[in-house]
Protein backbone atom coordinates (compact mmCIF):
# COMPACT_ATOMS: atom_id res chain seq x y z
CA UNK A 1 0.00 0.00 0.00
CA UNK A 2 3.00 2.46 0.73
CA UNK A 3 4.63 1.42 -2.17
CA UNK A 4 1.77 2.03 -4.53
CA UNK A 5 0.82 5.66 -2.55
CA UNK A 6 3.98 6.80 -3.12
CA UNK A 7 4.00 5.55 -6.76
CA UNK A 8 0.85 7.61 -7.69
CA UNK A 9 2.02 10.47 -6.20
CA UNK A 10 4.79 10.45 -8.16
CA UNK A 11 6.61 14.60 -8.17
CA UNK A 12 4.47 15.36 -5.17
CA UNK A 13 6.33 16.68 -2.00
CA UNK A 14 6.47 14.15 0.64
CA UNK A 15 7.00 14.59 4.12
CA UNK A 16 8.58 12.05 5.65
CA UNK A 17 11.20 11.92 8.74
CA UNK A 18 14.86 11.94 7.98
CA UNK A 19 17.29 10.04 10.29
CA UNK A 20 20.45 11.67 10.76
CA UNK A 21 23.08 9.20 9.21
CA UNK A 22 21.99 10.21 6.20
CA UNK A 23 22.62 14.20 6.02
CA UNK A 24 25.50 14.77 3.24
CA UNK A 25 28.66 16.52 3.81
CA UNK A 26 27.39 20.15 2.80
CA UNK A 27 24.56 19.25 5.36
CA UNK A 28 26.93 17.84 7.89
CA UNK A 29 29.34 21.05 7.55
CA UNK A 30 26.16 23.76 7.55
CA UNK A 31 24.84 22.16 11.16
CA UNK A 32 27.91 21.91 12.70
CA UNK A 33 28.88 25.42 11.98
CA UNK A 34 25.49 26.59 13.36
CA UNK A 35 26.74 27.30 16.83
CA UNK A 36 26.07 26.22 20.40
CA UNK A 37 21.84 25.49 20.19
CA UNK A 38 20.92 28.88 22.93
CA UNK A 39 17.73 26.62 23.85
CA UNK A 40 15.12 29.17 25.43
CA UNK A 41 17.69 32.09 24.93
CA UNK A 42 17.58 31.85 21.36
CA UNK A 43 17.51 35.69 20.42
CA UNK A 44 13.73 35.26 18.71
CA UNK A 45 12.48 33.76 21.91
CA UNK A 46 13.25 36.05 23.76
CA UNK A 47 12.11 39.10 21.22
CA UNK A 48 8.84 37.60 21.00
CA UNK A 49 8.52 37.22 24.69
CA UNK A 50 9.79 40.80 25.09
CA UNK A 51 7.06 41.58 22.92
CA UNK A 52 4.01 39.25 24.31
CA UNK A 53 5.10 41.27 27.38
CA UNK A 54 4.88 44.98 26.31
CA UNK A 55 1.31 43.61 24.88
CA UNK A 56 0.41 42.44 28.28
CA UNK A 57 1.34 45.85 29.99
CA UNK A 58 -0.61 47.62 27.46
CA UNK A 59 -3.72 45.55 27.45
CA UNK A 60 -3.53 45.72 31.39
CA UNK A 61 -3.40 49.93 30.79
CA UNK A 62 -6.28 49.21 28.62
CA UNK A 63 -8.51 47.00 30.75
CA UNK A 64 -7.83 49.14 34.13
CA UNK A 65 -8.76 52.39 32.33
CA UNK A 66 -11.23 51.54 29.83
CA UNK A 67 -13.03 48.78 30.54
CA UNK A 68 -13.09 48.22 34.00
CA UNK A 69 -16.41 50.07 35.57
CA UNK A 70 -18.67 49.87 38.65
CA UNK A 71 -22.14 47.82 38.96
CA UNK A 72 -24.81 46.52 41.33
CA UNK A 73 -22.77 43.53 41.28
CA UNK A 74 -18.76 44.20 41.29
CA UNK A 75 -16.88 47.46 42.66
CA UNK A 76 -14.53 49.02 40.36
CA UNK A 77 -11.57 47.70 42.27
CA UNK A 78 -12.97 44.11 41.93
CA UNK A 79 -13.54 44.68 37.96
CA UNK A 80 -9.46 45.94 37.55
CA UNK A 81 -9.08 42.86 39.54
CA UNK A 82 -10.22 40.58 37.02
CA UNK A 83 -9.57 42.50 34.23
CA UNK A 84 -5.87 42.09 35.11
CA UNK A 85 -6.57 38.19 35.93
CA UNK A 86 -8.47 37.75 32.49
CA UNK A 87 -5.54 39.71 30.55
CA UNK A 88 -2.61 38.05 32.11
CA UNK A 89 -3.93 34.81 31.56
CA UNK A 90 -4.74 35.38 28.32
CA UNK A 91 -1.46 37.07 27.23
CA UNK A 92 0.57 33.60 28.90
CA UNK A 93 -1.66 31.14 27.01
CA UNK A 94 -0.97 32.71 23.87
CA UNK A 95 2.53 33.43 24.94
CA UNK A 96 3.28 29.51 25.61
CA UNK A 97 1.15 28.27 22.41
CA UNK A 98 3.73 30.80 20.20
CA UNK A 99 6.51 29.99 22.35
CA UNK A 100 5.83 25.91 21.49
CA UNK A 101 5.10 26.65 17.88
CA UNK A 102 7.80 28.38 18.09
CA UNK A 103 10.47 26.00 19.27
CA UNK A 104 9.04 23.23 17.12
CA UNK A 105 10.83 24.69 13.93
CA UNK A 106 13.62 25.21 15.40
CA UNK A 107 14.44 21.70 15.54
CA UNK A 108 12.53 19.99 12.43
CA UNK A 109 11.74 16.59 12.63
CA UNK A 110 10.20 15.88 9.46
CA UNK A 111 11.81 17.33 6.24
CA UNK A 112 10.49 17.43 2.93
CA UNK A 113 11.32 15.08 0.51
CA UNK A 114 10.88 15.48 -3.59
CA UNK A 115 9.84 11.98 -5.03
CA UNK A 116 10.93 11.24 -8.41
CA UNK A 117 9.57 8.43 -10.83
Amino acid sequence: LKSSLLSSLSGICVCRPRPNASLSRSEATAMAGAGVPRGFLAPGLLTGSFTFAVIGIAATFAAMTCFAKETPNITKNESRRLGSVIVWMSVFCMWLIWACVYMHQMVPLIYPQHVHK
